[in-house]
């Protein structure tokens, strides 16, 4: 009965966070393309970025179905938050592509959107590492058929977690690799050496004749799993 009213008082506390989001959402303007945290990222508002009256970006984080979860903001010296009580497992953003291009998973808004203008990707900000796996295996749901690159930043978390995501979805695992500077996302990679090196890796993982061919050599398996 205690666990039970614990997950009732979670989930009520979700559905207020979501119900503010929304709110926050609707009191919002468009985001203008001169915001601090854009410009440093070199990157433009895409799809339904809002900014707030206090000039933080506001960005929508939904689930499966399209609702807004959640928010995550952004202030100009890019100190990102999420609202309190709010769900952000398995939320995402949207940036729609070209329907005939891979589908691609990362991690952040302006990673997100550096790989996006740099191919005309549709790309799912998953907003952490630890969001990519259960972003990936949504997507893969969605989309059976339709081949994945999981764009893991280079850092230890995000290598292993979008390792993690490219094993569970059969996707390929795509890292940003720097010959000039240094970084650990594809949105540093564009910051130190331009749009088109950022295209040309994303391209080479596309168009690799392995991609959506071979499994991974090793996958993680629970016990029921292992069992069925």
């Amino acid at each position: 009965a205690v666990k039970q009213q614990r997950e009732t008082e979670f989930a009520q506390r979700q559905a207020a966070a979501a119900q503010k989001a929304q709110s926050e959402l609707n009191a919002s303007a468009f985001c203008s393309p001169e915001h601090p945290y854009l410009q440093r990222k070199g990157v433009p508002p895409l799809v339904d970025v809002r900014q707030n009256r206090n000039g933080l970006l506001l960005i929508p984080v939904r689930d499966a179905s399209g609702n807004v979860q959640t928010l995550q903001r952004i202030a100009p010296d890019g100190e990102k938050r999420f609202l309190t009580g709010g769900k952000v497992h398995g939320g995402h953003f949207v940036i729609q592509g070209k329907p005939e291009k891979p589908l691609v998973i990362c991690e952040g808004y302006a990673t997100g959107a550096s790989i996006h203008l740099a191919g005309e990707y549709t790309v799912y900000v998953a907003f952490s590492a630890q969001n990519l796996p259960v972003v990936a295996d949504m997507v893969r749901r969605q989309f059976p058929d339709k081949p994945l690159l999981i764009c893991g930043d280079s850092d230890e978390t995000g290598r292993s977690k979008a390792q993690e995501a490219a094993q569970v979805v059969h996707g390929r695992l795509v890292l940003p690799v720097f010959t000039a500077g240094a970084g650990t996302d594809f949105n540093d990679l564009h910051q130190c050496e331009g749009l088109q090196e950022v295209r040309r890796q994303l391209e080479a993982a596309e168009h690799s004749p392995t991609h959506g061919h071979t499994l991974p050599s090793l996958i993680s398996l629970d016990m029921g799993e292992f069992l069925s």
